[in-house]
């Protein structure tokens, strides 16, 4: 029979090791603050994570963080970590705050009659494609051109300035349509 573990010997020597290593010792516990690094490679380069992004929104939404991670079915440390690091959450006064979300998305528009990819920075020019392309989603299921009215003249700008119009040509957007759907993740997604 094998010998029992030694748990908190164990423990004691990946502090002492940690420690001496320079790390602090939430590093060296595996639990390093949202400002620190993690040891782990595989944990330290974590760019793009679906259901952390999941996390954020619950947070746009006004949940606290603690309920944000709960509903995502993630712990509250993983959460910050990922967002302190994405440069999404800053801490004042002891709390954690939004900060502006400036991160580079690339998001797939129709526009003067072509499907085009380009890159917008910021929350706020990504979620107005996300609506956009689902109003030409119910616009294609429901034949109704009212869904787009409100995107008539509306013009999207890529991070090097270039204007874009939005499509809201019916024919267009039939045509369009049977040359190939994308999918959520093709039209918005977060350029590392």
């Amino acid at each position: 029979m094998s010998k029992p573990r030694d748990y908190k010997a164990e423990y004691e020597r990946r502090i002492a090791k940690g420690l001496s290593k320079g790390l602090s010792r939430s590093q060296a516990r595996g639990h390093p603050r949202p400002a620190e690094t993690h040891i782990s490679q595989s944990l330290q380069n974590v760019q793009y994570d679906k259901r952390l992004e999941l996390g954020l929104k619950e947070l746009r939404l006004g949940k606290s963080l603690t309920k944000s991670a709960k509903s995502t079915g993630v712990s509250r440390e993983r959460l910050s970590h990922y967002l302190a690091k994405n440069s999404v959450i800053e801490k004042h006064n002891g709390r954690w705050r939004l900060k502006q979300d400036d991160r580079i998305r690339e998001v797939m528009i129709y526009s003067q009659g072509k499907a085009k990819y380009i890159q917008v920075k910021g929350y706020e020019s990504a979620s107005l494609v996300g609506r956009y392309i689902d109003a030409v989603g119910q616009f294609l299921k429901t034949n109704n051109p009212s869904h787009l009215d409100s995107f008539m003249d509306v013009v999207v700008r890529d991070i090097k300035g270039k204007a874009y119009s939005l499509e809201t040509r019916p024919n267009i957007l039939y045509r369009l349509e049977h040359a190939g759907g994308e999918t959520f993740e093709q039209v918005y997604r977060i350029v590392v």
